[in-house]
């Protein structure tokens, strides 16, 4: 081959001199993406793992997760500001501590007696409290409901249970039926608390549950006592999980009954089978510690200092890093079985969005501009305790911080069927006069079909700030049939669209470290659910989550909804909701699913230690 052969035309040479560095800019922007994308990958595969146990408060899966978060941090050139050198923010979340528990001890009717074995036959359970009783009656009360109407049912009808244990059947007759009974039905009267507060009210002295036929039929597994150790509860009753065969044994021998017989004769004919064990009693002593620092948790915060007139102020990026660990009530599964659920997208996608905006500040250490402070918290699923705890114990002054940026179920990015764009909600781009235009022009180079909503308030960490009066961004993509189920797994979430977010939200960190002026707080009237769980219309109130006496405390109240309308304020406690007793934010939850749309509903309250009450038409 002669050297004639490889001559390049001048002309030639000259478009592919022009043409090389956008091709290799092209090139380099795509090993970007890829090395971006895979860093993505591997954090959230990791949090949402197994072994990370659903980051459950209270697991060992979750001390995993925050031990990763950190070094991540640390390797992305954060600075700890935590307590002692550390990344971690430690505080602790009310719940249940089991100290002490006997075995069950059954009498029967022959003069048999049955040691049952913690563990193997039964557990305590989560949301019982301490009690003692010897030789106690039992009494099977089916599925321990007292429905007054829509339909009329009762499982304590005809029985007396005063100062006797109950055996219920877990969930409710026909719960699989939805034609029979629908499914508001079910979450108001199949709930473990509704069933403990009704007990209490029929003067039980204990409750044990069983699982019903469906629950058995996949294995006749107990919860352990963790299961719902974080649940709120204020029942005074002892509880304890006990295997169904134990149930089928007793009313066999003590009055020739077949468990399984009377549970489809219920759910054929909605009449309830309850009758006294004759015969059987019960003994125990359990010792159940509720307390408001009963469980060990941690923010991981990790800081970057500003340089030049704006390094005394703040911005904060931030994303939950806790999820519900094997279900417990917070699960959506429709199973009643303990499983892992992984949290991907809720909030394994906004965690590992979080730590790659720290990789990418983190190499700046010149950077002019407003001190950046990433914090993962904790305790966001069971009612923001992360983000509530920081702002009541900041580590940079609040009156310095301008703004704050939250990431919270980014993964799951899907195209506008009429426009193809990806959807994206933003949230707060009221909180501040520029927000607005801020995200609008930003997004030209992005793409996305932004759903924006001016509210500050939702549940999620941005609120506990934007009730602090600091401008918020809260991204978003959507609810989906995964959340809070166990199906919510890292393959399936789209970390393509993830990285977008990540860029987006890089400029907009960009814009609020750097701008002249902080962001102007403006206070929102339109209002968000605020009430994680809640089923039915909204009251428009920010409940106190750090609260762990009776009744709930009311933290804030949003202008335009019900609450406010009627006068309800910030401190009030509220203690019954149609002369039915509010014991706990869970109680709250079921009796507001019982409310409808344009009812009338008679709140009593407590406000500055004196009773009164207070009508508020629902919306």
């Amino acid at each position: 081959m002669t050297a004639r052969r490889w001559l390049i035309p001048a002309r030639l040479l000259i478009v592919l001199i022009l043409a090389a560095p956008a091709l290799g800019a092209e090139r380099t922007d795509a090993a970007r993406i890829k090395a971006v994308e895979e860093r993505l990958r591997l954090d959230v595969t990791f949090l949402a793992s197994a072994e990370c146990e659903g980051r459950g408060p209270g697991t060992r899966g979750i001390d995993l997760a925050a031990d990763y978060i950190a070094n991540e941090f640390k390797k992305a050139g954060l600075r700890p500001a935590g307590e002692f050198g550390s990344y971690f923010q430690p505080f602790a979340i009310a719940g249940a501590v089991l100290e002490n528990c006997s075995p069950l001890v059954l009498h029967g009717p022959k003069g048999q007696t049955i040691e049952l074995k913690q563990g193997v036959h039964f557990h305590p359970f989560g949301l019982g409290s301490s009690g003692r009783v010897t030789a106690a009656p039992l009494v099977f009360a089916g599925h321990g409901i007292t429905s007054p109407k829509d339909p009329e049912y009762d499982d304590y009808r005809d029985l007396d249970v005063a100062g006797k244990v109950v055996v219920l059947l877990r969930d409710t007759p026909r719960a699989l039926s939805r034609q029979a009974v629908g499914g508001n039905w079910r979450r108001r009267y199949g709930a473990f608390t509704e069933k403990l507060r009704n007990a209490e009210e029929h003067q039980a002295a204990g409750v044990i549950f069983v699982n019903d036929w469906d629950t058995a039929q996949t294995g006749d597994d107990l919860l352990d006592f963790n299961f719902l150790a974080t649940a709120a509860s204020r029942s005074q009753l002892p509880a304890f999980h006990m295997s169904r065969g134990v149930l089928e044994e007793m009313l066999w021998s003590s009055r020739g009954l077949d468990l399984r017989a009377l549970e489809e004769d219920t759910d054929r004919t909605f009449t309830p089978h309850g009758v006294a064990l004759d015969g059987w009693t019960v003994s125990f002593d359990v010792k159940v510690r509720r307390a408001k620092d009963a469980i060990p948790v941690k923010n991981v915060v990790g800081v970057l200092e500003g340089k030049g007139r704006l390094a005394h102020e703040t911005v904060i990026i931030g994303a939950h890093y806790d999820h519900v660990g094997y279900g417990g009530q917070s699960s959506l599964s429709g199973s009643k079985k303990m499983a892992i659920h992984h949290g991907a997208d809720d909030n394994a996608s906004g965690t590992a969005t979080l730590i790659e905006l720290a990789r990418r500040f983190g190499p700046m250490p010149d950077r002019e501009g407003r001190r950046l402070v990433f914090i993962a918290f904790s305790g966001e699923e069971l009612g923001l305790f992360g983000s509530e705890h920081y702002c009541q114990n900041p580590l940079f002054p609040l009156d310095n911080t301008v703004a704050m940026v939250n990431l919270d179920m980014v993964g799951r990015l899907r195209p506008d069927p009429e426009t193809g764009k990806d959807v994206l909600q933003v949230h707060g781009v009221g909180t501040a006069k520029t927000f607005e235009a801020l995200i609008e022009a930003l997004n030209q180079k992005h793409g996305f079909k932004l759903q924006k909503h001016k509210s500050g308030f939702g549940p999620s960490d941005h609120a506990a700030f934007y009730a602090k009066k600091i401008p918020v961004f809260f991204f978003f993509t959507g609810d989906h049939p995964d959340y809070h189920r166990p199906t919510d797994t890292a393959d399936r979430l789209n970390i393509s669209g993830m990285r977008r977010i990540a860029d987006l939200t890089e400029d907009l960190i960009v814009q609020l470290a750097t701008a002249p002026e902080r962001p102007e707080y403006v206070r929102v009237t339109e209002g968000s659910r605020t009430t994680p769980g809640v089923q039915g219309p909204r009251l428009g109130i920010r409940p106190d989550y750090n609260d762990d006496k009776d009744g709930v405390l009311i933290g804030g109240v949003l202008d335009g909804l019900p609450a406010a309308k009627a006068g309800l304020k910030e401190g009030d406690r509220i203690v019954r909701i149609n002369g039915k007793e509010v014991k706990s934010l869970q109680n709250y939850m079921v009796l507001m699913g019982q409310q409808k749309r344009g009812d009338t509903i008679e709140l009593a309250i407590i406000r500055d230690g004196q009773p009164m009450t207070v009508k508020v038409k629902l919306d």
